[in-house]
Order: C-alpha cells, then structure tokens, then sequence
C-alpha cells in the first residue's frame, strides 16, 4: 500500500502502529521469559549449551503457558488498536481543517456528459427506442436474435 499511496498518513499511520505493536509484544516476552518471577506455573528456566531456557515440566504447564501468551497477545492486540483508533481520532481533531466539509456528488454524472457515458441504466429511454444504446441486450436484439432464441 505505501508504493500505491506514498503520500498517505493513513497507511503510514498503520504501518507505524505495526511497528510499535511488534516491539512493545518483543519488550513484554523478553520480560516474561527471562524475569523468573514472571515464568508461567510449572515451568522454570532451564542452562543447556551455554544459555538459559524456559522449560515446562509437563503437558499441562507447557498448554497453560500456552493459554498465557496467546491471551496476553491478544489483549495487547486490542489495547494497541483501541489506542491508534483513539490516538487518530484526536490527530484529526487536532490537525484536521473544521471548515472543510465532504461534498457528495454523483460519480457518473460530475465531469461528464450524460451521452457518453456507459452506465446502462442511466441511458435514457429515447436512446433506448432509437437503437443508439450500448447495452448488450439492445446488441442482441439489432443482431435479428428472437426472444425465442434466449428463451431456450
């Protein structure tokens, strides 16, 4: 999305967020891993070949250690979001312009001609009648097929 959209602030917005969800999740698991107050129940820290590793004794406490991280991966997951909706939210309110207001309009009809355009349903009916219309069902029946024909 940023080689499509370089000058947008919301793709760099998300990405920025991104990257602030991966290091604040890494700081988080290297203070759960290597804290050994902070190591899951059943599971302790372990020196093979020359460094520490985090071991569980069991089935049970290596899935409740399991359960841990992914609940805690997921509440981080919400927490980050909920802070970027917020934090956006107050950067447009802050940096936005107030008097800009959104102006609707109709896609196919601002900037263009009525006659050139190729919405089918936008043709008037008098097209219709004199055989100018582009619509493929008015192609069909110019081409002497019947109604018997699509019938079938």
């Amino acid at each position: 999305m940023g080689i499509g959209y370089p000058k947008s602030f919301i793709v760099s917005f998300v990405r920025s967020l991104s990257i602030t969800f991966q290091g604040v999740w890494l700081i988080v698991m290297g203070f759960m891993l290597w804290t050994p107050a902070l190591i899951s129940k059943g599971c302790f820290m372990h020196y093979e070949e020359g460094h520490h590793v985090v071991r569980c004794s069991g089935q049970e406490s290596l899935h409740r250690a399991n359960s841990l991280v992914n609940i805690q991966f997921s509440w981080f997951l919400i927490g980050i979001a909920v802070f970027g909706v917020c934090l956006y939210l107050v950067m447009v309110k802050v940096y936005g312009q107030e008097n800009e207001k959104v102006e609707y309009f109709s896609l196919g009809f601002k900037g263009e001609d009525e006659d050139d355009t190729n919405d089918v349903e936008s043709q008037k009916k008098s097209n219709l009648r004199s055989g100018t219309s582009k619509s493929f069902i008015e192609m069909g029946k110019s081409a002497g097929f019947g109604l018997i024909d699509v019938e079938r």
